[in-house]
């Protein structure tokens, strides 16, 4: 059956139609699995080769990896970094309607290693790896 055309099937009977769409979730289910399966093969041979870029012959894989900071190690910059120095990097726990916790803008923040090596271990140890993102794309297009 051409799915596309679902929209045209009106004659179809209902009873069709029904074992119909559990064929087309099991499939869609088999096919989650294996995009999952693949997915993560995939950046794990990208990560034990160290590649952030892989090539097959028609696509590239580019690999993102993924950062978020632990807030609890960032608070020792607070310390030892002057306040304006931290305008924009840094926002502290403050309450509005409801309690807003402490905040750490690490795209500014990333700019403290300028003051040595104590901020710049700082911030490597605040550092918490996420899943990276992986894009597979055609050649010749930009990813």
């Amino acid at each position: 059956m051409n799915y596309e055309d679902a929209w045209t099937m009106k004659d179809v009977p209902l009873n069709d139609l029904i074992d119909q769409i559990k064929d087309v979730e099991d499939k869609l289910q088999n096919l989650g699995e294996a995009h999952y399966l693949l997915y993560r093969q995939i950046i794990e041979e990208m990560e034990k080769d160290g590649a952030t870029i892989a090539r097959s012959e028609n696509h590239v894989a580019k690999l993102t990896p993924k950062v978020s900071y632990d807030s609890t190690i960032l608070a020792k910059l607070r310390e030892i970094t002057d306040p304006e120095d931290l305008d924009g990097v840094y926002t502290p726990e403050h309450e509005e309607v409801r309690k807003v916790p402490e905040k750490w803008n690490m795209t500014k923040g990333r700019t403290l290693v300028k003051f040595g090596n104590e901020h710049s271990a700082i911030i490597e140890d605040a550092k918490i790896f996420g899943n990276p993102t992986l894009k597979v794309y055609l050649k010749g297009e930009s990813g």
